[in-house]
């Protein structure tokens, strides 16, 4: 007997539901930890140079399993304008300028300022040829999202010292990170997607390394076997998998949506410095990670998929 075609549909849409759940549980656990991770390595090693070396390794690994499964890597002059532009802002104008404000602005007022990332998604999400209209109960959830985080790290960043230029650098990198996804969405390229990162991250690495060596950054370098660990976290969990399982979601699923993980990431950071570095957790904070989890719902029904 032929297998049932409606029975087939249903498979299908059950795995890529599956899926798309699974690279969700990533970018935001995954990227949650990375604010205590990215402490840990700036307090070891400099900044620009520490991340260099993390999309090193990243894009390393990511182009050997690009190889391994024959995928095609950027021909064109086209495909390699893409990939140039989309790695400078990915990577050293996001990941770096964040990255290397950690060393001056505490990590809970970093992830109040990154949360930003969420409406700029939002917001040029609505552009383009895959725009999608922004609903009431969207816009709502966002702000909800925004109003939890700011209950989430309020008690602390009340007495934040973080300079103002150094809180522009986080603003500034969460817009970059906002204006290359929506780009990478809306591009049609014959590129792989493994094979997409690895080049971004390594094109990205090779920018973030120059610029280290302009700062004198080769002679504050010391090994630490703290740095080394957060370093390869960072790497093989933080980039390999939640930028790929993150470029995978844009072409999947929509941008406001994609986005909230922009609100789970400070609860997630939060809990983890409360659970691994004795931070007290107050009730203000419990209260904003409940509002986050509600403006998750409300965006996530609102898209209607």
């Amino acid at each position: 007997m032929p297998p049932d075609p409606g029975a087939l549909r249903s498979e299908a849409t059950s795995t890529g539901r599956t899926k798309i759940i699974a690279a969700f549980a990533v970018i935001y656990l995954v990227w949650g930890s990375t604010f205590l991770a990215n402490k840990i390595g700036v307090g070891e090693m400099p900044p620009l140079l520490f991340t260099a070396a993390r999309f090193l390794i990243a894009g390393t690994v990511l182009m050997i399993v690009a190889t391994v499964l024959g995928e095609r890597f950027p021909r064109t002059r086209r495909e390699w304008l893409h990939v140039g532009l989309f790695s400078i802002l990915m990577v050293p104008l996001s990941n770096g300028l964040s990255t290397s404000a950690l060393r001056h602005v505490p990590s809970n007022e970093a992830a109040l300022l990154a949360a930003s990332s969420a409406l700029w998604l939002a917001g040029l999400g609505a552009i383009g040829s895959r725009g999608h209209k922004l609903s009431a109960r969207t816009i709502t959830g966002l702000l909800l999202g925004l109003a939890g985080v700011a209950l989430l790290v309020w008690p602390k960043s009340a007495g934040a010292s973080g300079q103002l230029g150094w809180r522009a650098l986080v603003l500034g990198s969460s817009m970059n990170f906002a204006i290359a996804s929506i780009l990478y969405r809306d591009a049609r390229l014959g590129v792989g997607a493994t094979a997409f990162n690895s080049v971004m991250m390594l094109l990205g690495s090779a920018c973030l390394a120059l610029a280290g060596v302009v700062a004198g950054e080769p002679t504050q370098w010391r090994w630490s076997g703290a740095g080394v660990a957060a370093m390869l976290y960072l790497a093989l969990f933080g980039s390999a998998l939640a930028y790929t399982s993150y470029t995978w979601l844009l072409k999947r699923a929509p941008a406001d949506r994609v986005g909230t993980f922009a609100y789970v990431n400070p609860a997630i950071a939060t809990v983890l410095g409360w659970a691994v570095l004795g931070e007290a957790l107050t009730g203000i904070q419990i209260v904003g990670v409940l509002v986050i989890l509600g403006a998750v719902v409300l965006v996530t029904w609102s898209s209607g998929r």
